[in-house]
């Protein structure tokens, strides 16, 4: 715009305010400001701008070069008022909005995976309190995958270098949507049949619970990682001790009188596969989720709320 203004200056300083010669630069004008921007560069279409508006406003109302400087006055105060409002309401970046909504998708989902398993174990389970089905945590989970789905919609529209390639981010925000889908297959299948489970549940219980609380605790630490940019834990290695003792208590105790496994431990079996193929994809997500935590990559700006208090003060829809 200052180029345009100094050679719009001089335009008129030598031509003055002679509207028949204007009017034959106008189209000459019009046409290099209209090519500049693909042919040359975007300063020069800005430069031909501002010198097409010198011609026009002289023709339409002769006041020489000043009106270049309303021009530039115009421009600066346009950028000075964007800057500020843009400060404003957008501080961080995409990059780390959506750092932060990964790691409250990933806490929200993972601890709505646990309540379902808790709620499976106990579910007509003869002697133990009805449990409550955890709807609490699932509407938690969907409102921050809501949220990630936005932040991650944001991110690709963001201008700029993508320091973080796109198959990486992809699969965690995928991963998120993984833990909670399984989540709601679990609560799925336990909430279909309300009748008294078969056999004793107590051993397979145990190790489920513990399971699911290992997965819980893995995820917890991996959305801390993503929040706080802290070292991504290691993927949890499969405990085939604890698998062993698992299958063991379910065909001890849950089967039938002619050696069929029941309903129950079916569903337990299912339950057991869903954790692990949560276990599983842990190892998918550890680089992605490196390259996620790098501080060159994705930085916020400094007088960032903590990841936990936006949480806890996050709209649930």
């Amino acid at each position: 715009t200052a180029i345009g203004f100094v050679v719009g200056s001089v335009v008129v300083a030598v031509i003055g305010t002679n509207t028949a010669v204007l009017w034959l630069l106008l189209p000459l004008a019009v046409l290099f400001a209209g090519i500049a921007p693909s042919v040359i560069s975007f300063t020069a279409g800005q430069a031909a701008f501002t010198l097409t508006l010198l011609i026009l406003f002289n023709i339409i109302q002769p006041a020489g070069w000043h009106l270049g400087l309303v021009r530039v006055e115009d421009v600066a105060l346009g950028c000075g008022v964007s800057l500020a409002v843009g400060l404003l309401f957008w501080p961080r970046g995409a990059g780390a909005a959506l750092r932060r909504a990964l790691a409250e998708a990933y806490a929200d989902a993972v601890h709505y995976l646990h309540g379902a398993v808790t709620f499976g174990m106990f579910c007509c389970d003869f002697g133990a309190p009805t449990p409550t089905a955890p709807t609490d945590e699932a509407a938690r989970s969907a409102a921050a995958s809501r949220r990630l789905d936005d932040a991650f919609r944001t991110y690709l529209a963001e201008r700029g270098p993508k320091p973080v390639p796109l198959a990486e981010i992809t699969s965690l925000v995928t991963g998120a949507a993984a833990v909670r889908l399984a989540a709601d297959a679990v609560l799925d299948m336990w909430q279909r049949d309300q009748r008294q489970a078969e056999g004793d549940r107590t051993a397979a219980r145990s190790e489920l619970l513990a399971t699911s609380a290992l997965v819980r605790d893995w995820y917890d630490e991996l959305a801390t990682s993503l929040a706080d940019r802290g070292e991504v834990p290691a993927p949890l290695e499969q405990d085939t001790v604890a698998d062993g003792r698992f299958v063991a208590a379910v065909r001890h105790d849950l089967l039938d009188r002619d050696g069929n496994a029941t309903a129950t431990a079916v569903r337990m079996i299912w339950t057991g596969d869903h954790l692990d193929a949560a276990r599983r994809m842990q190892a998918a997500l550890v680089e992605p989720a490196r390259a996620t935590t790098d501080p060159r990559v994705l930085s916020p700006l400094a007088g960032i709320r903590p990841w936990r208090h936006a949480r806890a003060t996050a709209p649930q829809t």
